[in-house]
């Protein structure tokens, strides 16, 4: 979904998590049900007070694997354009949030930071199973293998990798995560860890397994970290993305989608077609909508996954809609409308192609999509 996907600081995750829940360390498993008011406060006190010093180190992490903060960019005026952000799949998460308050959303954007420094960090650690159950695990696997055969890149150096929530448990790990991804000393990401494990391991969390942890997918670009390692290009692909979508009858294209459109973004890092003469919001609409081609254009062709153009439609009609109408952040999406619009330009290039066996190098496709771009963002209020 995002190209460089965005957490926030320590700092501002603290902000985010006003009135968390609380307890004091306890063994894996010893919490059931949910946690009371008082418990809940003591633990919210304690990670406010540690959290904050980890947000110089969390910036400089971000800045160097490449991940944008949701910040200001060029404004793109919303009264052009027809955007809404209703869709079964956004209406299936909701509803598995209802109920939370203010306290519990900032406890999950925590959880959330954790599970995916942890996916990004520790690939090697991650497994080969995606989705909680291991049920997406085949046609991730053989869409990764396509993908790399279909596309003039090399696509073995791109890592695919899953993001399982369920580390939120694992108190090693996570005190991992705080002590190399932050730069915490180890006392202090102990007592993290042992926060956050109590934390999780709650029914309202689904004892560290709630959808909301992982509903993402993401690419990053590879990186030589000092004190971390050499981080590989990556595709992250999050159990509850997949989840949600298996929950709206979608889970036959859906992980193909996702990934040809992640892969995109693999393309668009080794080819340098990040670069552009625009800037901010537009920028970013620009490459979010050329992944969102170049995905369009493996699923649809004869060569690539040759699937059903209605089936490919009626997903993305959905998927797109998670997209966003932030018009003026610098990590906008662009609409629904242009989205949909991009990926029905992609099968129109493939449909409309003379040689049907043939396949577009990446680089005459992306430059066919900066010529088509003014059509597909064109005000549509």
């Amino acid at each position: 979904m995002n190209r460089r996907t965005t957490w926030r600081t320590a700092a501002a995750v603290v902000t985010l998590a006003v009135g968390l829940v609380a307890l004091p360390a306890q063994a894996h498993g010893a919490t059931s049900g949910d946690l009371n008011p008082a418990q809940a406060q003591a633990l919210e006190q304690r990670l406010e007070s540690l959290l904050p010093d980890g947000a110089a180190r969390a910036e400089r992490l971000q800045a160097e694997l490449g991940v944008d903060d949701l910040v200001p960019g060029e404004v793109i005026d919303p009264a052009d354009y027809q955007c809404t952000t209703t869709t079964p799949v956004r209406d299936w998460l909701a509803a598995l949030t209802e109920g939370w308050d203010a306290s519990d959303h900032g406890v999950a954007t925590i959880f959330q930071q954790v599970v995916l420094l942890n996916a990004v960090l520790f690939p090697d650690e991650a497994g080969d199973d995606f989705g909680q159950q291991g049920e997406f695990t085949t046609p991730i696997t053989r869409t990764t293998r396509d993908l790399r055969s279909f596309w003039d890149v090399d696509g073995n150096r791109v890592r695919v990798v899953p993001m399982h929530s369920d580390v939120l448990l694992d108190r090693t790990r996570v005190a991992r995560v705080f002590q190399i991804g932050f730069g915490f000393d180890e006392a202090v990401s102990t007592q993290l860890a042992n926060a956050v494990a109590t934390l999780a391991d709650q029914d309202k969390f689904e004892h560290g397994r709630h959808p909301l942890f992982t509903f993402n997918a993401f690419a990053v670009d590879g990186s030589d970290l000092p004190g971390v390692g050499t981080v590989p290009p990556e595709i992250v692909m999050g159990d509850g993305v997949l989840e949600g979508f298996r929950a709206v009858g979608l889970d036959d294209v859906a992980p193909q989608a996702i990934l040809a459109h992640e892969y995109g973004h693999q393309i668009q890092y080794q080819k340098g077609l990040f670069t552009s003469d625009l800037t901010g919001a537009e920028a970013s609409r620009r490459t979010e909508l050329m992944a969102d081609a170049f995905g369009s254009y493996y699923l649809t062709h004869a060569r690539g996954a040759s699937m059903q153009w209605k089936r490919v439609r009626e997903f993305s009609q959905v998927f797109f809609q998670l997209g966003d109408c932030s018009f003026s952040l610098s990590s906008h999406h662009g609409t629904p409308n242009q989205r949909l619009h991009s990926v029905e330009w992609a099968y129109s290039v493939a449909e409309d192609a003379q040689k049907q066996g043939h396949v577009l190098p990446s680089l005459a496709f992306a430059a066919q999509f900066d010529q088509e771009l003014p059509q597909l963002t064109e005000p549509d209020a």
